[in-house]
Protein backbone atom coordinates (compact mmCIF):
# COMPACT_ATOMS: atom_id res chain seq x y z
CA UNK A 1 0.00 0.00 0.00
CA UNK A 2 1.15 3.70 -0.69
CA UNK A 3 2.72 5.73 2.00
CA UNK A 4 2.46 9.58 2.26
CA UNK A 5 4.64 11.90 3.30
CA UNK A 6 2.87 15.43 3.46
CA UNK A 7 3.89 19.04 3.89
CA UNK A 8 1.14 21.54 4.45
CA UNK A 9 0.06 25.22 6.03
CA UNK A 10 -2.69 24.55 8.66
CA UNK A 11 -4.96 28.02 9.03
CA UNK A 12 -7.95 28.00 11.90
CA UNK A 13 -10.32 27.23 9.67
CA UNK A 14 -11.82 23.92 10.22
CA UNK A 15 -12.72 23.06 6.58
CA UNK A 16 -8.55 23.80 5.59
CA UNK A 17 -7.51 21.69 8.30
CA UNK A 18 -9.68 19.33 6.40
CA UNK A 19 -7.74 19.71 3.25
CA UNK A 20 -4.53 19.89 4.76
CA UNK A 21 -4.16 17.20 6.34
CA UNK A 22 -5.02 15.36 2.63
CA UNK A 23 -2.42 17.51 1.21
CA UNK A 24 0.77 15.76 -0.05
CA UNK A 25 4.23 17.04 -0.90
CA UNK A 26 7.08 15.24 -0.36
CA UNK A 27 10.63 16.58 1.36
CA UNK A 28 14.35 14.66 1.84
CA UNK A 29 15.62 13.38 5.38
CA UNK A 30 19.11 13.97 6.13
CA UNK A 31 19.55 9.69 7.42
CA UNK A 32 21.94 7.50 8.68
CA UNK A 33 22.92 4.09 7.49
CA UNK A 34 20.90 1.30 9.80
CA UNK A 35 22.05 -2.15 10.54
CA UNK A 36 20.63 -5.04 8.41
CA UNK A 37 17.38 -5.79 9.08
CA UNK A 38 17.65 -9.67 8.46
CA UNK A 39 15.11 -11.78 10.85
CA UNK A 40 14.42 -8.90 13.21
CA UNK A 41 10.68 -8.76 12.57
CA UNK A 42 10.06 -12.07 13.33
CA UNK A 43 9.45 -10.73 16.77
CA UNK A 44 6.12 -9.08 16.30
CA UNK A 45 3.23 -11.05 15.36
CA UNK A 46 -0.01 -9.13 14.12
CA UNK A 47 -3.17 -9.39 16.34
CA UNK A 48 -5.24 -8.07 13.79
CA UNK A 49 -6.44 -9.49 10.36
CA UNK A 50 -3.44 -8.89 7.92
CA UNK A 51 -6.13 -8.46 5.46
CA UNK A 52 -7.39 -5.56 6.91
CA UNK A 53 -7.91 -2.36 4.49
CA UNK A 54 -7.60 0.55 6.42
CA UNK A 55 -5.55 4.03 6.96
CA UNK A 56 -3.64 5.49 9.07
CA UNK A 57 -2.57 9.35 9.68
CA UNK A 58 0.14 10.11 11.74
CA UNK A 59 0.49 14.45 12.03
CA UNK A 60 3.25 16.37 13.60
CA UNK A 61 5.61 19.59 13.49
CA UNK A 62 8.70 17.62 11.75
CA UNK A 63 9.73 18.82 7.96
CA UNK A 64 11.78 15.84 7.14
CA UNK A 65 10.20 11.96 8.14
CA UNK A 66 11.93 9.73 6.42
CA UNK A 67 12.92 7.41 9.26
CA UNK A 68 8.97 7.19 9.86
CA UNK A 69 8.17 6.51 6.22
CA UNK A 70 10.78 3.64 7.06
CA UNK A 71 9.10 2.35 9.69
CA UNK A 72 5.72 2.68 7.67
CA UNK A 73 7.26 0.58 4.72
CA UNK A 74 8.05 -2.07 7.33
CA UNK A 75 4.94 -2.44 8.73
CA UNK A 76 3.61 -2.86 5.19
CA UNK A 77 4.99 -5.80 5.65
CA UNK A 78 2.62 -7.35 8.46
CA UNK A 79 -0.52 -5.05 6.90
CA UNK A 80 -0.02 -4.92 2.99
CA UNK A 81 -3.69 -2.67 2.85
CA UNK A 82 -2.84 -0.31 5.54
CA UNK A 83 -2.17 3.50 3.92
CA UNK A 84 0.19 5.01 6.15
CA UNK A 85 0.42 8.91 6.10
CA UNK A 86 2.48 11.55 8.01
CA UNK A 87 1.40 15.36 7.49
CA UNK A 88 3.61 17.97 8.48
CA UNK A 89 1.60 21.00 10.10
CA UNK A 90 3.08 24.34 10.36
CA UNK A 91 2.55 25.99 13.91
CA UNK A 92 1.60 23.09 14.75
CA UNK A 93 1.59 23.85 18.50
CA UNK A 94 -1.40 26.29 17.93
CA UNK A 95 -3.25 24.26 15.37
CA UNK A 96 -2.98 20.75 16.77
CA UNK A 97 -6.09 21.31 18.92
CA UNK A 98 -7.99 22.33 15.93
CA UNK A 99 -7.13 19.19 14.05
CA UNK A 100 -8.19 17.14 16.50
CA UNK A 101 -11.60 18.83 16.96
CA UNK A 102 -12.14 18.27 13.22
CA UNK A 103 -14.25 15.78 11.20
CA UNK A 104 -10.82 14.16 10.10
CA UNK A 105 -9.20 13.86 12.94
CA UNK A 106 -5.40 12.31 12.88
CA UNK A 107 -4.94 9.17 14.08
CA UNK A 108 -1.62 9.69 15.81
CA UNK A 109 -0.48 13.23 16.54
CA UNK A 110 3.01 14.88 18.67
CA UNK A 111 2.60 15.72 22.44
CA UNK A 112 5.28 16.87 24.52
CA UNK A 113 5.74 16.77 28.17
CA UNK A 114 5.20 20.54 28.82
CA UNK A 115 1.57 20.41 26.75
CA UNK A 116 0.48 18.08 30.17
CA UNK A 117 0.78 21.03 32.66
CA UNK A 118 -0.95 23.89 30.18
CA UNK A 119 -4.75 24.29 29.74
CA UNK A 120 -3.89 25.02 26.37
CA UNK A 121 -3.55 22.00 25.21
CA UNK A 122 -5.89 19.85 27.63
CA UNK A 123 -8.01 18.65 24.34
CA UNK A 124 -4.75 17.05 23.12
CA UNK A 125 -5.00 14.75 26.39
CA UNK A 126 -8.82 14.47 26.28
CA UNK A 127 -7.91 12.74 23.17
CA UNK A 128 -5.12 10.52 24.12
CA UNK A 129 -5.46 6.96 24.60
CA UNK A 130 -3.18 5.53 27.45
CA UNK A 131 -0.43 4.00 26.19
CA UNK A 132 -0.10 2.07 29.28
CA UNK A 133 -3.25 0.40 29.45
CA UNK A 134 -2.08 -3.46 29.75
CA UNK A 135 -4.71 -4.39 27.45
CA UNK A 136 -2.88 -2.44 24.20
CA UNK A 137 -0.12 -4.80 24.68
CA UNK A 138 2.20 -1.99 24.28
CA UNK A 139 5.94 -2.62 25.20
CA UNK A 140 6.42 1.00 27.02
CA UNK A 141 9.55 -1.34 29.02
CA UNK A 142 11.78 -0.48 26.63
CA UNK A 143 11.62 2.85 26.89
CA UNK A 144 14.26 4.36 29.50
CA UNK A 145 12.06 5.42 32.40
CA UNK A 146 13.26 8.90 32.91
CA UNK A 147 11.35 9.49 29.49
CA UNK A 148 8.38 8.59 30.11
CA UNK A 149 6.00 11.22 31.05
CA UNK A 150 2.87 10.26 33.04
CA UNK A 151 -0.42 12.59 33.83
CA UNK A 152 -1.55 13.26 37.63
CA UNK A 153 -4.06 9.97 37.22
CA UNK A 154 -0.25 8.09 36.12
CA UNK A 155 -1.96 7.51 32.72
CA UNK A 156 0.85 7.22 30.16
CA UNK A 157 -0.87 9.64 27.60
CA UNK A 158 2.26 9.73 24.65
CA UNK A 159 5.18 7.65 23.83
CA UNK A 160 8.47 9.12 23.34
CA UNK A 161 9.98 8.03 20.08
CA UNK A 162 13.35 10.50 19.95
CA UNK A 163 15.34 11.68 22.93
CA UNK A 164 17.31 14.58 23.01
CA UNK A 165 20.42 16.14 25.44
CA UNK A 166 22.98 18.88 25.70
CA UNK A 167 26.42 18.56 24.98
CA UNK A 168 29.41 19.18 23.41
CA UNK A 169 30.51 17.98 19.53
CA UNK A 170 34.15 16.80 19.63
CA UNK A 171 36.65 16.36 17.25
CA UNK A 172 38.60 13.63 18.55
CA UNK A 173 41.72 13.77 16.24
CA UNK A 174 42.33 16.97 17.25
CA UNK A 175 42.52 16.14 21.54
CA UNK A 176 44.50 12.75 20.16
CA UNK A 177 47.18 15.36 17.96
CA UNK A 178 47.48 17.51 20.91
CA UNK A 179 47.86 14.82 23.32
CA UNK A 180 44.68 16.48 25.78
CA UNK A 181 42.02 13.96 27.63
CA UNK A 182 38.65 14.76 26.89
CA UNK A 183 37.48 16.40 30.07
CA UNK A 184 35.15 14.51 32.13
CA UNK A 185 35.13 17.10 34.99
CA UNK A 186 35.01 20.58 35.51
CA UNK A 187 38.99 20.96 36.43
CA UNK A 188 39.87 18.76 33.68
CA UNK A 189 37.82 21.04 31.07
CA UNK A 190 39.59 24.19 32.41
CA UNK A 191 43.04 22.21 31.93
CA UNK A 192 42.04 21.49 28.46
CA UNK A 193 40.82 24.68 27.19
CA UNK A 194 44.36 26.28 28.46
CA UNK A 195 46.22 23.72 26.35
CA UNK A 196 44.03 24.28 23.33
CA UNK A 197 44.53 27.99 24.00
CA UNK A 198 48.07 28.03 24.09
CA UNK A 199 48.10 25.58 21.25
CA UNK A 200 46.88 28.48 19.14
CA UNK A 201 43.23 27.41 18.13
CA UNK A 202 40.83 29.89 17.22
CA UNK A 203 38.43 28.84 20.52
CA UNK A 204 38.36 25.99 22.83
CA UNK A 205 34.85 25.86 22.78
CA UNK A 206 32.35 27.03 19.76
CA UNK A 207 28.93 28.70 20.91
CA UNK A 208 26.11 30.38 19.06
CA UNK A 209 26.23 33.68 20.92
CA UNK A 210 22.42 34.14 21.57
CA UNK A 211 20.80 33.48 25.10
CA UNK A 212 18.93 30.87 23.70
CA UNK A 213 22.02 28.71 22.97
CA UNK A 214 23.42 29.44 26.70
CA UNK A 215 20.64 26.26 27.62
CA UNK A 216 23.63 23.96 26.91
CA UNK A 217 25.84 24.90 28.59
CA UNK A 218 24.03 25.78 31.90
CA UNK A 219 21.60 22.84 31.42
CA UNK A 220 23.66 20.41 33.98
CA UNK A 221 23.72 22.65 36.67
CA UNK A 222 20.29 24.29 36.68
CA UNK A 223 18.69 21.24 36.24
CA UNK A 224 21.20 19.01 38.57
CA UNK A 225 20.41 21.75 41.38
CA UNK A 226 16.63 21.63 40.81
CA UNK A 227 16.67 17.92 41.22
CA UNK A 228 17.96 17.87 44.59
CA UNK A 229 15.48 20.99 45.64
CA UNK A 230 11.69 20.53 45.01
CA UNK A 231 11.23 24.05 46.82
CA UNK A 232 13.69 25.45 44.41
CA UNK A 233 11.38 24.29 41.62
CA UNK A 234 8.56 26.15 42.93
CA UNK A 235 10.31 29.65 43.11
CA UNK A 236 12.25 29.41 40.03
CA UNK A 237 8.62 28.30 38.09
CA UNK A 238 6.48 31.26 40.27
CA UNK A 239 9.70 33.54 39.01
CA UNK A 240 9.87 34.60 42.65
CA UNK A 241 12.27 37.29 42.42
CA UNK A 242 14.53 35.54 45.40
CA UNK A 243 14.90 32.32 43.49
CA UNK A 244 17.48 34.42 41.19
CA UNK A 245 20.10 33.72 44.02
CA UNK A 246 19.48 29.82 43.00
CA UNK A 247 21.56 30.76 39.34
CA UNK A 248 24.66 32.02 41.51
CA UNK A 249 26.78 28.98 41.14
CA UNK A 250 25.71 28.28 37.63
CA UNK A 251 26.55 32.38 36.89
CA UNK A 252 29.81 31.97 38.67
CA UNK A 253 31.01 29.28 36.63
CA UNK A 254 30.11 31.10 33.17
CA UNK A 255 31.97 33.94 34.52
CA UNK A 256 35.28 31.69 35.58
CA UNK A 257 35.12 29.91 32.08
CA UNK A 258 34.90 33.50 30.18
CA UNK A 259 37.98 34.84 32.45
CA UNK A 260 39.67 31.27 31.69
CA UNK A 261 38.90 31.89 27.99
CA UNK A 262 36.47 29.06 27.42
CA UNK A 263 34.84 30.65 24.86
CA UNK A 264 36.27 33.05 22.28
CA UNK A 265 33.57 35.12 21.38
CA UNK A 266 35.08 37.32 18.71
CA UNK A 267 34.86 33.36 16.74
CA UNK A 268 31.37 32.75 18.15
CA UNK A 269 30.12 35.67 16.48
CA UNK A 270 30.62 35.03 13.20
CA UNK A 271 28.32 32.39 12.79
CA UNK A 272 24.98 33.20 11.76
CA UNK A 273 22.99 30.53 13.06
CA UNK A 274 23.03 27.19 16.02
CA UNK A 275 22.91 24.76 13.59
CA UNK A 276 24.10 24.76 9.53
CA UNK A 277 26.60 27.90 10.20
CA UNK A 278 27.38 25.91 13.79
CA UNK A 279 28.17 22.38 11.78
CA UNK A 280 30.02 23.43 9.36
CA UNK A 281 32.48 25.70 11.49
CA UNK A 282 33.02 22.75 13.32
CA UNK A 283 34.30 20.69 10.69
CA UNK A 284 36.82 23.23 9.19
CA UNK A 285 38.91 21.25 11.68
CA UNK A 286 40.60 23.66 13.73
CA UNK A 287 37.73 24.06 16.49
CA UNK A 288 38.15 21.26 19.31
CA UNK A 289 34.57 21.37 20.99
CA UNK A 290 31.06 22.96 19.96
CA UNK A 291 28.18 23.24 22.21
CA UNK A 292 25.00 21.86 20.74
CA UNK A 293 21.94 19.79 21.66
CA UNK A 294 21.14 16.40 20.00
CA UNK A 295 18.97 18.19 18.02
CA UNK A 296 21.36 19.49 16.06
CA UNK A 297 24.22 16.94 16.33
CA UNK A 298 21.93 15.25 14.24
CA UNK A 299 22.18 17.26 11.01
CA UNK A 300 25.90 16.36 11.15
CA UNK A 301 26.02 13.10 8.85
CA UNK A 302 24.23 15.24 6.33
CA UNK A 303 26.79 18.03 6.57
CA UNK A 304 29.59 16.37 6.09
CA UNK A 305 29.76 16.15 2.28
CA UNK A 306 28.37 19.61 2.06
CA UNK A 307 32.00 21.41 3.86
CA UNK A 308 35.31 21.18 1.67
CA UNK A 309 37.28 21.41 4.68
CA UNK A 310 35.92 17.71 6.26
CA UNK A 311 35.63 16.04 2.81
CA UNK A 312 39.36 17.29 2.40
CA UNK A 313 39.89 16.00 5.70
CA UNK A 314 37.59 13.79 7.81
CA UNK A 315 38.05 13.83 11.54
CA UNK A 316 36.89 11.52 14.22
CA UNK A 317 33.79 13.15 16.09
CA UNK A 318 30.89 12.21 18.57
CA UNK A 319 28.51 14.00 21.42
CA UNK A 320 30.09 14.05 24.51
CA UNK A 321 28.80 14.82 27.90
CA UNK A 322 29.65 18.37 29.11
CA UNK A 323 29.78 18.96 33.02
CA UNK A 324 30.72 22.32 34.97
CA UNK A 325 31.06 19.89 38.16
CA UNK A 326 33.76 17.87 39.86
CA UNK A 327 31.35 15.05 40.47
CA UNK A 328 31.34 14.04 36.45
CA UNK A 329 28.75 14.45 33.76
CA UNK A 330 25.44 13.58 33.74
CA UNK A 331 22.48 12.81 30.83
CA UNK A 332 20.08 15.41 30.62
CA UNK A 333 17.37 12.82 29.48
CA UNK A 334 14.50 14.87 27.38
CA UNK A 335 11.86 13.64 25.33
CA UNK A 336 12.21 14.96 21.96
CA UNK A 337 9.30 13.63 19.70
CA UNK A 338 6.42 12.01 21.08
CA UNK A 339 3.50 10.08 19.93
CA UNK A 340 -0.22 10.25 21.30
CA UNK A 341 -3.07 8.12 19.99
CA UNK A 342 -6.24 9.76 19.10
CA UNK A 343 -8.75 7.04 21.26
CA UNK A 344 -11.74 8.58 19.62
CA UNK A 345 -10.01 7.78 15.88
CA UNK A 346 -12.09 5.57 13.43
CA UNK A 347 -8.72 3.22 12.81
CA UNK A 348 -7.99 3.09 16.89
CA UNK A 349 -7.51 -0.75 16.50
CA UNK A 350 -4.57 -0.56 13.82
CA UNK A 351 -3.23 2.99 15.54
CA UNK A 352 -2.82 0.90 18.52
CA UNK A 353 -1.18 -1.85 16.76
CA UNK A 354 1.33 0.62 14.59
CA UNK A 355 2.46 1.58 18.17
CA UNK A 356 2.82 -1.71 19.72
CA UNK A 357 5.07 -2.51 16.18
CA UNK A 358 7.07 0.64 16.71
CA UNK A 359 7.58 0.19 20.50
CA UNK A 360 10.16 -2.43 19.73
CA UNK A 361 14.25 -1.80 21.15
CA UNK A 362 14.87 -2.84 17.27
CA UNK A 363 12.22 -0.13 15.76
CA UNK A 364 12.96 2.54 18.41
CA UNK A 365 16.61 2.27 17.49
CA UNK A 366 16.24 2.04 13.99
CA UNK A 367 14.10 4.84 13.62
CA UNK A 368 16.63 7.27 15.87
CA UNK A 369 19.73 6.34 13.99
CA UNK A 370 17.74 6.86 10.96
CA UNK A 371 16.93 10.52 11.96
CA UNK A 372 20.53 10.45 13.59
CA UNK A 373 18.87 11.51 17.29
CA UNK A 374 19.68 9.67 20.05
CA UNK A 375 17.09 6.61 20.78
CA UNK A 376 15.15 6.11 23.86
CA UNK A 377 16.01 2.89 24.46
CA UNK A 378 18.91 2.15 27.23
CA UNK A 379 21.13 1.25 24.05
CA UNK A 380 22.43 4.86 23.60
CA UNK A 381 25.42 4.00 21.63
CA UNK A 382 23.78 2.04 18.82
CA UNK A 383 24.54 5.25 16.55
CA UNK A 384 28.04 5.95 17.91
CA UNK A 385 27.35 9.80 17.51
CA UNK A 386 25.99 9.86 21.00
CA UNK A 387 28.16 6.57 22.30
CA UNK A 388 29.82 8.76 24.82
CA UNK A 389 26.25 8.88 26.80
CA UNK A 390 25.95 5.15 27.31
CA UNK A 391 29.08 5.29 29.68
CA UNK A 392 27.33 7.46 32.11
CA UNK A 393 26.44 5.62 35.37
CA UNK A 394 22.52 5.56 35.27
CA UNK A 395 22.16 7.12 38.84
CA UNK A 396 23.26 10.55 37.29
CA UNK A 397 20.55 10.43 34.55
CA UNK A 398 18.35 13.65 34.91
CA UNK A 399 15.11 13.53 33.66
CA UNK A 400 14.22 16.91 32.82
CA UNK A 401 10.30 16.48 32.85
CA UNK A 402 10.58 14.74 36.14
CA UNK A 403 12.61 17.71 37.43
CA UNK A 404 9.82 19.64 36.19
CA UNK A 405 11.09 23.71 35.64
CA UNK A 406 9.01 25.39 33.13
CA UNK A 407 10.21 26.88 29.92
CA UNK A 408 9.71 30.35 31.66
CA UNK A 409 12.09 29.31 34.73
CA UNK A 410 14.85 28.07 31.91
CA UNK A 411 14.60 31.39 30.30
CA UNK A 412 15.99 33.05 33.13
CA UNK A 413 18.82 31.10 33.25
CA UNK A 414 19.56 31.39 29.69
CA UNK A 415 19.74 35.04 29.65
CA UNK A 416 21.56 35.61 32.71
CA UNK A 417 24.12 33.32 31.50
CA UNK A 418 24.62 34.90 28.11
CA UNK A 419 24.83 38.58 30.28
CA UNK A 420 27.51 37.37 32.36
CA UNK A 421 29.63 35.99 29.20
CA UNK A 422 28.83 39.05 26.95
CA UNK A 423 30.13 41.47 30.14
CA UNK A 424 26.81 42.46 29.84
CA UNK A 425 26.06 42.46 33.60
CA UNK A 426 27.39 41.51 36.62
CA UNK A 427 26.34 38.38 38.44
CA UNK A 428 24.88 40.21 40.53
CA UNK A 429 22.82 42.16 38.01
CA UNK A 430 21.94 39.35 36.34
CA UNK A 431 21.00 38.05 39.46
CA UNK A 432 18.24 41.34 40.16
CA UNK A 433 16.85 40.76 36.79
CA UNK A 434 15.55 37.31 37.67
CA UNK A 435 12.00 37.15 36.47
CA UNK A 436 12.07 39.91 34.16
CA UNK A 437 13.87 37.91 30.97
CA UNK A 438 12.13 37.40 27.83
CA UNK A 439 13.54 35.53 24.91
Amino acid sequence: MRKIVAHCLLVLSAAFVLVALAACAASPESSGTAPEQAGEQKSFTPSLDTNTKTSISVVGSYDNFEALEAEFDKFNEFYPNVELNYTKVDDYNNLISTALSSDDAPDIYFAQDFMLESNKYAVLFEHAEDLSDPALNIDLSCVRPSLLCKDKTGACPMAPIFASTSGVLVNEDLFKKEGISIPTNYEELLAACDAFNKAGYPTPILNYNVPSSYGNLVGELMYGDASKNPQMVEKLNKLDPSAGEYMRPVLEKVADMMKRGCINLDVCNELKDGYNELILRFFEGDIPMALCSADTASGTAKRESLSEAFTANPFSYALYPLTLTDEGACLLDKPSVQFAVNKDSENLDMANEFMRFLMSPQELNDIARAKHLLTVTPDIAYDGLYAPFSTIDPTRIISTHEVGLKDEATIQYRVAAYMVANGEASIDEAIAGFGTYTL
